[in-house]
């Protein structure tokens, strides 16, 4: 059976992505991976790494420490946490798809930065709205791997992140923007000979159109590598 490793929010919303990776496996076992549980050595049996959404990844990290006061909900132990599951994750060469925060953390892991604040940088809100997320299009660039899952150069995504990808990490490229400019998906910038690598901005497992390929699209895809890289750990033991 295969195994996927998830993150921990640290909030009620971890229920989500247990919802969504079900949508289209129910069979798959979804291992919780967090610091408050110790059990950073639990990915080594998984097959796959899912990088969830949360608070500011801490901006010592890249070398914005005095922008702490324009974070929200930074938390070190669950940043280093990742971080170490992220280099687990690479050395085993497993499938990796980080959501909203999951990018971040993956982009600072590789040598990248953030923007502090978007509106404070003159971008747009991409903040939830009162009730619910606000909703906005992006632009997929031609030859990624984003375009060959959801097949098209536009989408509608949802948003709720105040913070973006600034300085892009060693070995990534960008895969997406928003109309202002901002990233809204990474990969690798070559792939060839390289595990699975998706990192998107917005919330797929929460989109209202579950049945768009910039939702379900991404996780069939996501878990279709899950699922092979099962058979190849399989077939090398």
């Amino acid at each position: 059976m295969a195994v996927l490793g998830v993150t921990d929010t640290l909030r009620p919303s971890f229920q989500h992505y247990n919802n969504w990776v079900h949508l289209v496996a129910a069979g798959l076992e979804l291992v919780k991976l967090s610091y408050e549980l110790e059990n950073s050595s639990a990915i080594e049996r998984c097959n796959g790494l899912l990088i969830t959404g949360g608070g500011d990844v801490h901006p010592k990290y890249y070398g914005r420490e005095e922008a702490i006061g324009l974070m929200d909900g930074v938390n070190p132990k669950r940043d280093e946490f990742e971080f170490e599951a992220i280099r687990k994750a690479m050395e085993l060469r497993i499938p990796i798809l980080g959501i909203c925060r999951g990018m971040q953390v993956f982009n600072v892991a590789a040598g990248g930065s953030m923007i502090p604040d978007v509106r404070a940088a003159g971008f747009e809100n991409h903040r939830k709205g009162e009730n619910e997320d606000r909703v906005h299009p992006v632009t997929v660039e031609k030859g990624t791997l984003l375009h060959s899952i959801v097949r098209d150069e536009r989408g509608i995504v949802n948003t709720n992140h105040h913070q973006a990808v600034d300085r892009i990490g060693d070995g990534l490229k960008v895969a997406a923007r928003s109309d202002d400019g901002l990233v809204e998906a990474l990969e690798w910038e070559h792939h060839e000979a390289k595990p699975f690598l998706l990192l998107v901005q917005w919330h797929p497992e929460r989109m209202a159109n579950v049945a768009s390929p910039f939702s379900q699209g991404i996780l069939k895809e996501f878990v279709g590598e899950v699922v092979r890289s099962t058979k190849m750990n399989t077939v090398h033991d």
